[in-house]
């Protein structure tokens, strides 16, 4: 029996292919963590990999080296927080991978002008985490706080794994950026009790500021003169003691 099964043209085939397969070729790496501003596949656009026309055209930053559009996902850190930043290669390329920080927005010079960390990343598409082609790294957030910044990540496809990346513009890149909010109360802050003193740091030694006993200096704050009363009270029955007893007899 034939198969009554149609057979779809040559082309066609090769357009579905594409159609199913360009935005996991666009996506040279994927930021799992912290969450990031977009997450479509298309991060060939500088200088967050969204926001563009879906095209490679602005790798080297060329057309666009800014990213107004921040979305509705952020993630609040506490100020000066360390924070391990989670990703995928999914496309190898010999180059660096490098996190950078704009504390108000998302342009490419700010980035450039705040490079947090820079790794080599060597030919193929396997991480540093030990697993697969997951990498991460730690980086520790500046003290300043802010509501409007954002963390960026890159991928930088120059063949040179030696050399730090000094800026992005003119290179074939790919790009992730999360939105950020650096404050009180964000994950990341310091352990419990971070900033107070040993117990009792700051108190004087118990027997600081004690006079000699024989001084009539008192204890603590006080000026010592307290201690005189009571040093006269205990003395006189004694002196008056002392002298009816060396009074001679028959006085």
């Amino acid at each position: 029996m034939t198969s009554m099964t149609p057979r779809l043209p040559a082309f066609t085939l090769a357009a579905l292919a594409l159609t199913l397969t360009s935005g996991t070729a666009l996506a040279h790496i994927e930021l799992d963590a912290p969450a990031p501003r977009y997450n479509d596949g298309d991060n060939k656009w500088c200088p967050c990999g969204g926001g563009g026309d879906g095209t490679r055209a602005n790798a080297g930053c060329a057309i666009e080296a800014s990213d107004l559009d921040r979305g509705s996902t952020s993630t609040t850190f506490a100020p000066g927080a360390t924070v391990t930043v989670r990703w995928r290669e999914t496309v190898g390329h010999t180059g660096r991978m490098r996190i950078a920080f704009d504390p108000d927005g998302a342009d490419q010079a700010d980035f450039d002008d705040n490079i947090l960390i820079d790794l080599a990343d060597p030919a193929g598409n396997t991480g540093n985490a030990g697993s697969g082609n997951n990498w991460e790294a730690e980086v520790t957030l500046p003290t300043t706080p802010c509501t409007n910044c954002t963390l960026q990540l890159v991928q930088v496809m120059n063949g040179n794994d030696d050399d730090p990346v000094v800026s992005v513009f003119g290179t074939s890149t790919y790009f992730q950026c999360a939105n950020l909010v650096i404050g009180e109360g964000g994950e990341g802050e310091g352990d419990p009790g971070e900033g107070e003193g040993e117990p009792g740091e700051g108190e004087g030694d118990p027997a600081e500021g004690e006079g000699d006993p024989a001084g009539g200096e008192g204890e603590g704050e006080g000026d010592g003169c307290a201690a005189t009363p009571a040093l006269a009270f205990v003395g006189l029955p004694a002196l008056v003691l002392v002298r009816r007893r060396t009074r001679p007899t028959g006085a």
